[in-house]
């Protein structure tokens, strides 16, 4: 029996030996749940007792973290727009939502420096520019909706979050959509805010790993949602030493940071006005072409539904699946 044990010890070990969960860490938006988990080591310890390592990949924008999930190098997004998830879908890449983040709704902003632009309507002929895709396109399309105008109405340049923020600071674009830090520099060199997602979307920052992750490693992401859970507790806990562990991180002063936490609304759920704007937001996207269909992202499947007691229900084990 010993023998038997030593056997079943040892094949449990080398099959544990290089294991690693790899997981997203964007830097934007502000996403201290995660910055917590990293720098207090939390999510590290979790999974060291078992000989897993966790890797984070400084990946930010959502359409990188779907096509790194797609392509197999990401198991985790730490902190994505489901606004991307519902893009990604359209292009038949499925993710599982398993735990909320944030609404970011005011950390996100449409910004210029033009002193002749004075609002959305002044934006015509003018060129814009923002990441494609996802949050900072949709707020483009959204403010324009509201305001009678089309993408059509401007000239619309795709780039990076840092590649919008230097073109704006340097005068090269008229208008772009920056968030949380970028957002926060370019106040200080004096762009000016045109309008905020407020009263034009809702920001939804999500966990969501991917369909095989999702269905081969159950007790994974149950594992990795307890230490969300977590860290939540400590930000509640311990709010000043969370903050200074996200200035420090981020390269921010405290001041900045404090000023990030009271803009973003952290959360560990959905509630029914989120799943209603998550809703409106495929009706939306799929309205303005950035989806070829109608796709659903509400969809049980995952098989991980004891992980999502807390989550809203009839709506666990999220799945970004297209619609037949």
């Amino acid at each position: 029996m010993r023998v038997l044990f030593c056997i079943l010890s040892l094949f449990i070990t080398l099959n544990l030996l290089g294991k690693e969960i790899n997981v997203t860490y964007p830097r934007d938006p502000f996403s201290l749940q995660l910055i917590v988990m990293k720098k207090k080591g939390l999510l590290q310890k979790e999974f060291a007792k078992d000989g897993i390592k966790i890797k984070f990949h400084d990946i930010t924008m959502g359409q990188e973290q779907t096509r790194a999930v797609a392509a197999g190098k990401i198991d985790i997004c730490g902190s994505l727009n489901t606004s991307s998830i519902i893009v990604a879908a359209g292009k038949n890449i499925k993710l599982n939502i398993v735990r909320a983040v944030c609404n970011s709704t005011g950390t996100i902003a449409l910004m210029t420096t033009n002193p002749n632009i004075k609002s959305i309507k002044d934006l015509k002929g003018k060129t814009i520019a923002s990441v494609k895709g996802g949050n900072f396109q949709q707020l483009i399309l959204e403010a324009f909706v509201r305001h009678n105008m089309t993408i059509k109405d401007v000239n619309y340049i795709s780039m990076s979050l840092p590649e919008t923020y230097n073109a704006l600071v340097a005068g090269k674009v008229d208008a772009g959509v920056l968030s949380t830090i970028e957002m926060l520099e370019a106040k200080k060199r004096g762009a000016r805010v045109l309008t905020t997602a407020k009263g034009l979307m809702q920001g939804k920052l999500v966990v969501a790993v991917s369909e095989s992750f999702a269905k081969n490693h159950p007790d994974w992401v149950k594992r990795y949602i307890k230490v969300q859970d977590e860290a939540m507790e400590f930000i509640k806990n311990h709010k000043h030493e969370a903050l200074e562990l996200a200035a420090e991180d981020l390269g921010i002063s405290y001041q900045d940071a404090e000023w990030l936490y009271n803009n973003t609304k952290l959360i560990n759920t959905f509630n029914k006005d989120d799943i209603i704007s998550l809703k409106k937001d495929i009706d939306f996207l799929y309205e303005q072409k950035l989806i070829p269909r109608k796709v659903n992202i509400l969809a049980k499947g995952a098989g991980i539904e004891i992980a999502f007691e807390n989550f809203v229900r009839n709506h666990i084990s999220l799945c970004a699946v297209s619609c037949k």
